[in-house]
């Protein structure tokens, strides 16, 4: 059998998956700049939607996923100080990638959606 995961097992999962959602929290705003957005007709805006809907929910799930290892390894027994507020500032930092990710890709997404509408002639120019 395998080794039980301890509170110090899951705040390096935690520690690592807040290193990796740094990383998906800058693809989520990279999948939002838009680039000479007239260039581009109704139906590549109309397909770039569902893209950078997929985008946010990786984006979002990276760091959610960080907050739970690391509120599950400040909760784990024997409980130690140092991991408790270890565990409790990864989870913070967490949550405030959790909160980026979620304005920049609810932008990216409200923004392919005007686009979308603009091309295909619904907003004046």
């Amino acid at each position: 059998m395998g080794k039980r995961l301890d509170g110090a097992s899951l705040l390096v999962i935690g520690g690592t998956l807040l290193f990796l959602s740094v990383i998906s929290t800058f693809f989520v705003f990279v999948s939002g700049f838009d680039w000479d957005p007239d260039d581009y007709s109704a139906a590549y805006w109309q397909a770039e939607i569902p893209k950078r809907q997929w985008t946010l929910a990786a984006g979002l799930a990276v760091p959610g996923l960080c907050a739970l290892a690391a509120g599950l390894s400040m909760f784990a027994l024997p409980r130690r100080p140092v991991r408790i507020i270890a565990g409790g500032l990864v989870a913070v930092l967490a949550l405030g990638l959790f909160a980026v990710s979620w304005v920049l890709g609810f932008e990216a997404v409200d923004s392919a959606r005007y686009w979308a509408v603009r091309q295909a002639g619904g907003f004046p120019r």
